[in-house]
């Protein structure tokens, strides 16, 4: 373990989270873009879900030398995140595009959502560090329920990814580019 940390500014690192204790998981927002490029409207995700996390889904490849030594190097990630129960409500912008995408079947527009990563736990109240993606594939996995219509949905992030920052951590924070 020495010689991993070897290479580390432990203090800068320490340093790089704003936090007093544990990070609660309302720091860590997806936003999605339901307004258009041009004009922004950031769109917090997350309503009455109460467990989401980021899955990573890395894609390694493992091999092993003829000395019997077993490597594996991770080619890139492919980020994703479920939303689950997600159930309809007025004004949920994203419901209703996603809905709306669905009944009309046209399915190339389920690509073209920009997200932002918004990470409460790094930055300054007010201007938080964030990631936008600019092209991901976000849709439906199922409509139905009990006693609410859920729509829960699933996230991909792709393309290309920008840092940023945010205003804040709910639905109507500014969140752009890093200068």
């Amino acid at each position: 373990m020495k010689d991993f940390l070897q290479g580390f500014d432990l203090q800068m690192f320490a340093e790089a989270f704003n936090l007093t204790g544990e990070a609660a998981r309302k720091m860590l927002v997806t936003f999605v873009n339901v307004g258009t490029t041009s004009l922004p409207v950031w769109e917090a995700q997350g309503y009455k879900v109460e467990d989401s996390a980021i899955d990573f889904n890395p894609d390694t490849t493992t091999i092993t030398d003829i000395l019997g030594d077993t490597y594996t190097d991770v080619n890139k990630f492919e980020e994703s995140q479920t939303l689950e129960p997600s159930t309809l409500r007025m004004g949920a912008g994203l419901a209703e595009n996603l809905h709306q995408i669905w009944r009309d079947q046209d399915l190339e527009k389920f690509s073209q959502f920009e997200v932002a990563l918004v990470y409460g736990y790094l930055g300054t109240t007010g201007a938080y560090e964030a990631d936008i993606w600019k092209t991901c594939t976000i849709y439906p996995n199922s409509i139905g329920g009990s006693s609410r219509v859920d729509f829960p949905f699933t996230i991909n992030l792709g393309g290309e990814k920008v840092k940023a920052i945010s205003t804040g951590l709910r639905t109507g924070a500014t969140i752009t580019p890093a200068p």
